[in-house]
């Protein structure tokens, strides 16, 4: 049963065991949250298929030559003279199809280390391995879900292929030195103006590009990837054997000749495939749902789905998934049969001080059979009793029961008693025990679901548990994450030294010609970004980019796998840029950030915003409906992974690399420091 990548993506990063991201650059599972950053997340996968086998590919591979199968009557030759064409299976190639060692490359053409690949390596390797009939070259689509145009890139290098072999590797050499050009949502007007370009009968060309013909080829190509234990790109297989990542071309060299050689590459891994600790998959837990354990339950006992929440009603995401997701639950699934539900308070008094308060009188309105209701309004109101106190909170509390029309005196005898308090602090303490310490959180059927989920999410996982799957899920999701983390060393790391980012055309704050320049890459939906810019860039702003020291550049950053509004966001930021209002919808947007994230109408609000700040709002409507600048957000976005950033928000000083929501005081640091260097 395959379901498809966006729901798919959902579920693996709710679950609580995926603290690890995947990604372009994966971070350690055992690495802390100290930097306080958002990763890169990859397409996850949506099939249930093995994983590779270093060891095995290593042993069935020595001495090995893949046996490749030709199209005859696809043979070209290119202008170098090596030979092109496609095999029995229509994927394409080049070099001698006898040759002793094949390289398959799974790539993505939206892939700034593919193209990195393409540029560095592979000319050496086409030059000199597979012109001499050392080497065949087998290319495989694995367009990556951070690279929204990928597929269609893929589609129009196949749609080229229709006219011979010559043609696709002419599309293929197209795309990969023009990767900045089409990386938006107009790519197939840009890669029509290439069939032009390549001398292509357009009408046929043209025609294949609209009906995106080969887009099911494209995701067997990429179904075919992960069933090799594929997760980044580019990764090849030499002779059957993995090597991971835009290796320089003395490792491909070193390879070519230790596998000619009949040697191994695979150094065989310390088990025998079994996970790590810390990837292990999580099993689940039995939570007591018995009526005097939990605070309020709806549903049938025996239905086949159990949610458990535990919640904190000073909490703006439990309040957000309250408003947002909840009342959904409630009348697709529980009130349908097909799930019970119960709540479970965790008051994280530290950060909430009025939490445990307002959790006590939640269940007071129990006692009146209203807690129901009175959940709702102190979600709904949080605003009103959050911040002054206890005593505050309680008047307020009482103030919502008469409107509710419940006896206030009641309810308010009932919060000083006690009795309903020491049950929020038994939640408590039994939530502490499980390991859980944020919220929401969520427990269905026992497996652990973090955050406020849309309801999309908690449908998916209830599938897969009906479906007997979920465990399968789980155990290809961690086993791609830790194969992603065997591939980091591969990847790109931040630099340990200063690098020249290009400046021109980004939007800026501050004097051009300060002795410091701090490049800031971000994304409008990341919660740490929005730290930043609530509690770090004032003070930058009013000590250092109004006096003149340093000059600040916004650069985007949109980790489109867990923030699929940040696009849109960071495009309504540029919009409001070509009516001179860049900076003012830059902070309207990471003020209003609870309002719009996760929101599918965004751009509804990103409008009234704009008619709020008074620009022109047909213009502005127009510039964000057409993607006018997606391209150049996708631009700083493959520019960031390409200096190393892996995560949101990033900074580089003066060309020297800081990851995260550091606090002033580390800003103050580097730039006090960084003023010495410079001699001011």
């Amino acid at each position: 049963m395959f379901f498809s990548t966006k729901k798919m993506w959902w579920f693996a990063t709710a679950i609580l065991l995926f603290t690890i991201s995947c990604g372009a650059a994966t971070p350690n599972p055992t690495t802390s949250n100290d930097t306080e950053s958002e990763s890169l997340l990859p397409r996850d996968g949506s099939s249930l298929l093995p994983s590779v086998n270093a060891e095995e590919e290593a042993d069935t591979a020595v001495n090995s030559t893949p046996v490749v199968a030709i199209a005859a009557e696809t043979v070209e030759y290119d202008a170098d003279g090596i030979e092109v064409g496609f095999t029995d299976e229509g994927r394409p190639y080049r070099g001698d199809p006898d040759a002793p060692v094949v390289i398959e490359e799974f790539s993505d053409y939206q892939c700034p280390f593919c193209g990195r690949f393409f540029a560095q390596t592979l000319p050496s390797i086409n030059d000199n391995q597979i012109a001499n009939g050392e080497v065949l070259l087998i290319f495989y689509d694995f367009p990556l879900n951070i690279h929204p145009q990928a597929p269609l890139a893929a589609n129009a290098a196949r749609c080229a292929g229709e006219q011979g072999a010559v043609a696709y590797w002419e599309m293929h050499d197209m795309l990969f030195n023009n990767i900045s050009e089409w990386g938006h949502n107009q790519a197939n007007t840009v890669f029509a103006s290439y069939g032009e370009a390549l001398d292509l009968e357009m009408e046929a060309f043209n025609s294949c590009l609209d009906q995106n013909k080969y887009a099911a080829d494209v995701q067997a190509d990429y179904e075919l990837g992960l069933s090799r234990g594929i997760s980044s790109t580019p990764s090849f297989f030499i002779n059957e054997q993995p090597l991971i990542g835009a290796q320089p071309l003395a490792t491909f060299n070193e390879a070519i000749a230790l596998i000619g050689a009949g040697e191994s590459i695979v150094e065989a891994p310390s088990n025998d495939g079994e996970l790590p600790p810390e990837y292990a998959v999580p099993t689940p837990v039995s939570i007591s749902v018995e009526p005097g354990n939990v605070a309020w339950s709806a549903g049938d006992p025996n239905a086949p789905i159990q949610i458990v929440e535990f919640t904190d009603y000073q909490c703006p995401f439990c309040q957000q998934y309250a408003v947002e997701t909840f009342p959904t639950i409630l009348a697709e699934m529980v009130e349908s049969g097909r799930a019970f539900y119960a709540i479970k308070d965790l008051p994280l008094d530290n950060s909430h001080p009025e939490a445990i308060v307002a959790a006590t009188a939640v269940r007071c309105a129990g006692e009146q059979a209203a807690y129901k209701e009175m959940h709702d309004a102190v979600f709904a109101n949080q605003e009103l009793w959050g911040g002054g106190g206890e005593t505050a909170a309680i008047n307020a509390f009482a103030d919502l029961a008469t409107d509710l029309g419940l006896d206030s005196d009641a309810l308010v005898s009932c919060i000083e008693l006690g009795e309903q308090r020491d049950l929020v602090l038994a939640n408590q303490q039994e939530s502490l025990s499980l390991g859980v310490n944020s919220t929401p959180t969520f427990y269905v059927n026992g497996y652990p679901l973090r955050g406020a989920q849309p309801f999309e999410v908690f449908d998916q996982v209830a599938t897969l548990i009906e479906t007997g799957e979920l465990e399968a899920v789980l155990e290809a999701q961690m086993r791609q994450a830790y194969e992603q983390a065997q591939a980091q060393a591969a990847q790109p790391q931040p630099p340990s030294g200063p690098v020249d980012i290009p400046i021109d055309g980004a939007y800026a704050v501050g004097d051009p010609n300060a002795p410091i320049t701090i490049i800031e890459y971000t994304d409008y939906q990341c919660p740490f970004c929005s730290r930043h810019f609530t509690q770090t860039y004032p003070q930058l702003k009013e000590n250092y980019i109004d006096t003149g020291v340093v000059y600040y550049v916004f650069k985007d950053f949109p980790l489109t796998q867990i923030h699929p509004q940040a696009v849109l966001a960071a495009s309504a930021a540029r919009c409001a840029g070509d009516q001179d209002a860049y900076v003012e919808m830059h902070d309207r947007l990471f003020q209003t950030q609870a309002e719009w994230n996760g929101r599918t109408d965004a751009d509804t609000l990103f409008n009234q915003y704009a008619a709020e700040m008074g620009l022109d709002e047909a213009q502005f409507a127009t510039c964000l409906a057409e993607g006018t600048h997606e391209e150049a957000v996708n631009a700083d976005l493959n520019e960031g992974i390409s200096y190393g950033v892996s995560g949101t928000p990033a900074f580089f000083l003066n060309g020297y690399f800081l990851s995260g929501a550091q606090p002033y005081s580390t800003f103050v640091d580097a730039v006090e420091f960084l003023l010495e260097e410079v001699g001011e």
